[in-house]
């Protein structure tokens, strides 16, 4: 992934979300059908956490516990050096295949808000160019949604309590482009992958 690349997936990831984070009003396997209405909270259609994780799963660097190497290898072959950073609602980290095919993932925890998946649903789904709920990967609410509706890069969130949750971002690579495959189909495998590193932790 070159270093354009990079930003823009951060862009994707963190720009959305905060719309109107900052003044605290709130404005990357699953299938991707509506959530059951039963995880439906009182306060229309977030979906809520069933059983939470405890807040400690998302301590520390997206870099040392959200993917090992030998799954950063499984989806992205040889990466680059993995990039940690911080951003206004958490650590993330991006690593980005060493081909040159443009393929990368990024892994934001989502600590500083205290909306969890609520955040994009209120800040990301009004002006998203693809939103899909997605069926809960292993019982925890999540959503898909892109900025750009071309299949390329997307972002999975989800839900780890009520206040917290945590984002994979995942942009294919030239080849699967070319051949037309979905971000959408591709990205929940890789959330999948993540959530069962963090309850390992828990």
């Amino acid at each position: 992934m070159t270093k354009r690349s990079i930003t823009t997936m951060a862009a994707i990831m963190a720009g959305g979300l905060l719309v109107s984070a900052c003044n605290g009003t709130p404005k990357a396997p699953a299938s991707t059908t509506t959530a059951p209405s039963s995880t439906a909270s009182a306060n229309g259609d977030v979906p809520t956490v069933p059983s939470p994780l405890p807040a400690t799963a998302l301590d520390g660097n997206p870099c040392e516990s959200a993917l090992d190497s030998s799954q950063i290898t499984q989806f992205l072959g040889q990466s680059t050096p993995a990039k940690a950073s911080d951003t206004e609602l958490g650590p993330m980290c991006q690593w980005s295949s060493a081909s040159g095919s443009g393929a990368g993932i990024t892994v934001a925890y989502q600590t500083k808000s205290d909306q969890g998946i609520g955040l994009a649903y209120q800040n990301v789904k009004p002006q998203a160019a693809r939103w899909e709920p997605l069926d809960p990967i292993q019982g925890f609410p999540a959503v898909a949604y892109a900025n750009v509706d071309d299949k390329r890069s997307c972002v999975v969130v989800v839900g780890v309590t009520g206040k917290l949750a945590f984002s994979t971002a995942l942009t294919l690579g030239d080849k699967s482009a070319a051949e037309r495959k979905d971000c959408f189909d591709a990205a929940p495998r890789v959330a999948d992958t993540v959530l069962t590193n963090l309850k390992a932790r828990a």
